[in-house]
């Protein structure tokens, strides 16, 4: 997936300022823009953003919860707009964003279902194969020729290593393979030198040969 780093903060949102070192109460991350009611109110936007609090703990409970709910059944209804909503109509929807906010929305949708599933790839795979599957067959529900029969979905996720836990691992004397020898080599952490004691050593990691042939 391309990484969109150098892009603006999340384009739905406006009024980003820097945060500076004054006495002043420091600003929200995300200052939601002025636009009409969706699955969320104005005011459960400005809530999440922390721009609104409730001095009662009951009537915070009670925005927590009308969230809730409101998510609840503005994903439910999805199911109606995937099967019912004409064509033409869905087209006006997209074209009204754009090709990069289309990008942005499209995967927060995916980021909360990732979430929602608390990272769960293999179940998230299987959800995505079948919404492509429904999505690609959506005009050939009575049809027995040429609907889509199979779709395959693989989801990799890398992580960059903690190199400060891999570096306390290694003073501990445990053991380390050898692609977290390689983080703490492109870290600094550790030089050839310390690597060649350790291949020699009691303590040596297996698959790192620090230059050696395999079979030396």
């Amino acid at each position: 997936m391309a990484n969109n780093s150098d892009r603006p903060t999340d384009e739905l949102f406006t009024g980003v300022d820097d945060v500076t070192d004054d006495d002043r109460e420091p600003e929200p991350p995300l200052t939601p823009e002025e636009r009409p009611r969706g699955i969320l109110t104005p005011t459960d936007r400005e809530y999440l953003c922390g721009l609104k609090e409730y001095a009662q703990p009951q009537t915070d409970a009670n925005r927590r919860q009308d969230i809730r709910e409101r998510v609840a059944n503005g994903l439910k209804d999805f199911v109606l707009l995937s099967l019912f909503l004409e064509p033409d109509e869905r087209e006006k929807i997209f074209e009204a964003f754009g090709p990069e906010e289309t990008e942005d929305v499209l995967a927060a949708m995916v980021a909360f279902g990732y979430l929602g599933l608390e990272g769960d790839r293999p179940r998230l795979e299987t959800c995505i194969e079948h919404g492509v599957l429904q999505g690609a067959n959506v005009d050939k529900l009575f049809q027995s020729s040429g609907r889509a029969t199979n779709v395959d979905v693989s989801i990799s996720v890398e992580y960059n290593p903690d190199i400060e836990k891999l570096y306390r691992r290694f003073e501990d004397g445990q053991e380390l393979t050898d692609a977290e020898v390689g983080a703490l080599v492109r870290a600094g952490k550790i030089n050839g030198d310390e690597i060649e004691e350790l291949v020699g050593s009691p303590r040596g990691f297996p698959g790192v040969f620090a230059g050696r042939g395999s079979g030396d």
